[in-house]
């Protein structure tokens, strides 16, 4: 049985092959509605005589939904440059599925600090379900926001995500052997959540303004 250092790069490894294809559909939707609904308000308000305040505030709601697609184009790229630089020379050549890989980081955390966070956020992983339960929050001020309320399952997740990740970044052997724990999951979580919810809005927001166009 191979090191938990070495389960652990696997299951990093198992995770960015699993998800690349997936997020990059995800992310060509999201650039393609939020960069169309962008191009669509400038010329909305470049071509207003006058332009009014209702024009201002239509291009800042199309660039507020752009920002979450360009920080999740950057987190996801810097997350597989990681992976791919903290991968060994010789690759093992066993076919493992991440969900196996889980269980086995899972195994040999044991009892250790963090141990059941772990389980829990990788268990979500592999079933692709949030952690049930409500948060009390965190340390952080953006996790104790969110730990409040009706967000309280986000604030939750987030929460179990930034204790895992530490335990899980203690258990590789720090940020150098592996580089791609070392960024806050939280907040690349909480782009890939505003990537999602900016395919439907600014498409939404894309038509309205194609129509405004073609009937102004």
């Amino acid at each position: 049985m191979s090191s938990l250092p070495e389960s652990i790069g696997q299951l990093a490894r198992g995770l960015s092959r699993l998800f690349r294809l997936p997020s990059a559909a995800i992310l060509l939707l999201a650039t393609a509605a939020a960069g169309l609904a962008l191009l669509l308000a400038v010329v909305n308000l470049t071509t207003a005589d006058p332009a009014t305040a209702g024009h201002w505030v239509v291009l800042g709601l199309a660039v507020l939904l752009a920002l979450p697609v360009v920080l999740f184009a950057i987190r996801r790229r810097r997350w597989l440059r990681a992976v791919e630089t903290s991968a060994p020379a010789v690759l093992s050549t066993d076919l493992v599925a991440p969900d196996e890989l889980a269980d086995r980081v899972s195994e040999q955390m044991g009892t250790a600090p963090g141990g059941q966070d772990v389980h829990v956020v990788l268990e979500a992983i592999t079933e692709g379900r949030v952690p049930p339960g409500t948060g009390t929050g965190a340390r952080a001020r953006m996790t104790r926001w969110l730990g409040s309320g009706r967000l309280g399952v986000l604030g939750y997740a987030l929460t179990r995500t930034e204790q895992a990740q530490r335990a899980l970044l203690v258990a590789a052997g720090g940020p150098v052997a592996a580089p791609y724990l070392k960024p806050d999951l939280r907040v690349t979580v909480l782009a890939l959540l505003g990537t999602l919810v900016a395919v439907p809005l600014a498409g939404l927001l894309a038509i309205i303004l194609a129509l405004v166009l073609l009937t102004g």
